[in-house]
């Protein structure tokens, strides 16, 4: 399985089985949300990770997470490939509670 989506800036980003089952395995709650971890990447804001800068943040704040979680933020690696076309996957992804989301 390889799932692509493409950002608000047009970068296409994709998800692979052993990415999402990483996910799955370290983040349970992900389980049945791989569709809102995608539409955090296509809709939701990002932010550049100020120790790596080839790592960006989405985030996207959402209705009935489990928990009480508001948020999935999917950490995207962006890069090429050895022939110069980009490259850029889903690391990992987790939901968080904003205190701010949702109100």
């Amino acid at each position: 399985m390889r799932m692509a989506t493409r950002d608000r800036r047009g970068h296409e980003i994709y998800l692979t089985e052993e990415r999402w089952q990483h996910i799955c395995d370290e983040h349970p709650e992900m389980l049945d949300h791989k569709r809102e971890l995608l539409d955090a990447i296509r809709l939701g804001r990002r932010f550049q990770d100020s120790v790596r800068p080839h790592v960006y943040l989405y985030y996207a704040d959402l209705p009935r997470l489990p928990y009480g979680n508001t948020t999935i933020v999917a950490v995207v690696r962006f890069g090429y490939s050895p022939e110069g076309d980009e490259n850029n996957f889903v690391l990992t992804a987790y939901q968080i509670r904003r205190r701010s989301a949702l109100s």
